[in-house]
């Protein structure tokens, strides 16, 4: 289903899906000044009312060890963002990116927020239609100052049902992150180290980030128009200066952000490799910050033997408690030319199909926003559908995960559909686009079951310990059986529950395990007693 950009005002709206660099608060401040260094310096230790905590050494920074696992599966997430909690930027002014992906402020503006009003005919025109977009401040409809949204990369249970949606009175996140930044700099998973000490050459310190971070949904997209600086270029498109992209609008949301300093002597390797030997260290030089308050859960996942690369985790869950102002989307240049077909955006990022088993096919949706000018045709697999212009539509991504893991185990794929104009003849740049959507599953075997033979020995008094047992599902799992088979007792029918015999198999209070046990008669003279049978547990797959 297509809608118009007006209709689109009434759902949430779509993140920024590009590749490119991040900067923090501090290339806020830099935006009017003229040439300012490639890679800023990083700003104070502790931003004003940044939150804290001690070394990572103490509790505080006890999952930062699992977000450097998480971040693995971010690493095909490609992202243009500015982080800014003040929101001093000014949407549409110009930004010039080096061909290390590092952002630097342009003297010009290159595009102004749409400020036509919708029409009542735009608002519901059916799909295959233009619709203006709505109005409004930078961002849209602003959300409160405390706003609570919740993503889930899982849902309880073995079927496979998708990711879930929010809850009551909650709103989605269209935006996940975990990853490494360095200074100002997001650079993805990983990067090494001493490239960042040789370019420039004039700084002997750099900060190390370990960030997750979340945004949540806009309620009304906003769209740009090109300024007066924006002329055609020689051999066709736009130009705006020395500009090549331009800041879009606030988005809300909250970060966490482990934190440490690196000097030139100590960039030996990856990023990530100095940030796991400072945790494991307990480094008090690694602090955390935080900016609005996210709550960060799933990450706890612990080692399963036979898992991929040793270790089977969880599904990341991030839930946004206060959402606050934290980052300008960024666009390049030519999304405001004319006849431009610019790359949509797609919410939210990445596709989420939750919790699915081995063999089992997960589908989840996503919106697809078209931020061109023109009317485009949208392709995937065997389904096509038209989008207006500044309108969006959904797909249905799917996935049939494999693999032989007995555990929680997260797993990453690529999507890819194509966007053309809807009219052949329409003289747009490029042709068309092939956009890669990054797919994440949680993911393991359907069922984990064990059976194994347990007795006493034979005897006037045997151990009946010996037949008490206590298992547990693994990670990931809960019970689904507890049953002891093929039983057999020393009474005189047999029974294990008769004469003094008793033969219990019930689930562990937490629900992850089983309890076998089997009392019975004792004697000092005369007579045999003994107890016999097969425990068997069958747990399912029910990752949080």
């Amino acid at each position: 289903m297509a809608v118009s950009g007006a209709g689109r005002a009434r759902r949430r709206s779509a993140a920024p899906a590009r590749g490119g660099a991040l900067l923090l608060g501090a290339l806020a401040s830099a935006l009017g000044c003229p040439a300012p260094p490639e890679l800023p310096p990083a700003p104070p230790r502790q931003p004003a009312g940044a939150a804290v905590l001690p070394a990572c050494k103490e509790s505080g920074c006890s999952q930062a060890g699992a977000l450097i696992a998480a971040a693995r599966a971010f690493s095909d997430v490609r992202h243009d963002y500015l982080l800014d909690t003040s929101s001093a930027m000014v949407p549409g002014r110009g930004l010039s990116r080096s061909a290390a992906g590092v952002f630097s402020p342009v003297g010009v503006a290159c595009a102004r927020p749409k400020t036509e009003q919708a029409s009542p005919a735009g608002a519901g025109a059916p799909a295959g239609t233009s619709g203006t977009a709505a109005p409004g401040a930078i961002g849209g409809a602003a959300a409160p100052a405390a706003t609570t949204a919740s993503a889930s990369a899982a849902a309880t249970g073995a079927a496979a049902t998708g990711a879930p949606a929010p809850g009551t009175g909650e709103r989605a996140i269209d935006f996940r992150y975990v990853g490494i930044a360095v200074d100002s700099v997001l650079v993805g998973a990983d990067v090494e180290l001493p490239a960042y000490f040789s370019a420039g050459g004039t700084l002997d310190k750099r900060r190390l980030r370990l960030v997750a971070m979340a945004l949540v949904a806009d309620e009304d997209p906003q769209f740009f128009d090109p300024t007066e600086s924006v002329v055609p270029a020689p051999g066709g498109g736009c130009a705006c200066g020395r500009a090549t992209h331009f800041i879009g609008a606030v988005k809300r949301g909250a970060m966490v952000a482990y934190e440490t300093d690196v000097t030139a002597g100590e960039a030996h390797g990856t990023a990530m490799g100095l940030f796991k030997a400072r945790l494991e260290a307990g480094d008090r030089r690694v602090t955390m910050t935080s900016v609005g308050e996210l709550a960060i859960e799933g990450v706890e996942g612990a080692p399963v033997a036979g898992a991929k690369g040793g270790q089977a985790f969880g599904a990341l869950r991030l839930e946004v408690k206060k959402a606050v102002p934290l980052a300008y989307a960024i666009y390049p240049v030519a999304d405001v030319c004319r006849f431009s077909l610019a790359e949509p955006e797609i919410t939210p990022l990445p596709v989420d199909l939750g919790v699915v088993p081995y063999g089992a096919a997960g589908t989840a949706q996503a919106l697809i926003t078209n931020r061109a000018q023109v009317d485009v045709r949208v392709t995937h697999g065997e389904r096509t559908v038209e989008v207006p212009a500044h309108g969006s539509a959904e797909l249905t991504f799917s996935w049939t995960p494999e693999g032989e893991t007995a555990g929680c185990e997260r797993q990453t794929r690529r999507d890819t559909f194509v966007v053309q104009p809807k009219d052949p003849a329409s003289p747009v740049v490029p042709r068309e686009r092939a956009v890669v959507v990054p797919l994440q599953v949680t993911t393991g075997m359907p069922t984990f079951s064990k059976h194994e033979p347990i007795a006493t020995e034979t005897g006037r008094s045997p151990d009946y310990g010996r037949a008490s047992v206590d298992w547990t599902c693994p990670a990931g799992y809960v019970v689904e059986q507890c049953e002891p088979q093929l039983a057999s007792c020393l009474s005189s029918t047999g029974s294990c529950n008769a004469e003094g015999y008793r033969l219990t198999a019930e689930a562990t209070a937490d629900g992850r395990g089983c309890a076998f046990r089997c009392t019975g008669p004792s004697s000092s003279i005369w007579g045999d007693h003994g107890c016999a049978y097969t425990a068997t547990m069958v747990c399912r797959l029910g990752c949080k």
